[in-house]
């Protein structure tokens, strides 16, 4: 009746929140990363991609691979870790000092880019350094480079798409001259 109503109505309603209350902070990388992996599309293309035996199947190695990189790239930061791994699921094939080789090299090329940016392109990881700087000064030929930085550091998407034509472009260059070198030979 009304005292039972009053009583469901007072109830106040709890989430099951995300599960790292009362965890280490040291642990809270891989219970975030364990999160969004489930729900990654990229990391369940890799796991099929690699089939069984595959690192990908290797819980203790990605987790240590999660938290190596946690300790470099603490919230100051502004990496998200997790995110930035399960976007970009190749990276955990790699040891965290070629990955922070990699952010090394991205912040020569783009060194307004921030945590946040690089959690939001984190291909740009797995780009050629030199690739990334001729992308860079291509931008910065077309924009000038006060608004290269700006589209840069608003959507590094569009860095990572540029290295990645660049890319393209070099390796269509390089078989169309092996393809004229072949038909140039003597017979």
């Amino acid at each position: 009746s009304a005292t039972r109503r009053r009583a469901t109505t007072t109830t106040t309603r709890r989430s099951s929140g995300d599960g790292v209350e009362g965890v280490p902070l040291a642990d809270r990388a891989v219970i975030h990363f364990w999160h969004l992996w489930a729900s990654s599309p990229a990391c369940r293309a890799a796991v099929q991609r690699w089939g069984k035996g595959s690192p990908f199947r290797d819980a203790p190695l990605l987790e240590s691979r999660v938290r190596a990189l946690t300790r470099v790239f603490d919230a100051r930061s502004g990496v998200d870790v997790p995110a930035l791994l399960t976007r970009e699921p190749e990276l955990l094939l790699r040891d965290f000092r070629d990955v922070t080789r990699a952010v090394v090299a991205v912040k020569a090329a783009a060194p307004e880019m921030d945590g946040a940016a690089l959690t939001r392109a984190p291909g740009l990881l797995l780009c050629d350094a030199e690739d990334l700087a001729r992308a860079r000064r291509a931008l910065e030929g077309e924009v000038g480079k006060r608004e290269a930085a700006r589209v840069i550091r608003k959507s590094p998407e569009e860095l990572m798409k540029r290295t990645r034509r660049a890319a393209e472009e070099d390796e269509m260059r390089a078989a169309v001259t092996m393809q004229y070198g072949e038909a140039m030979e003597p017979p």
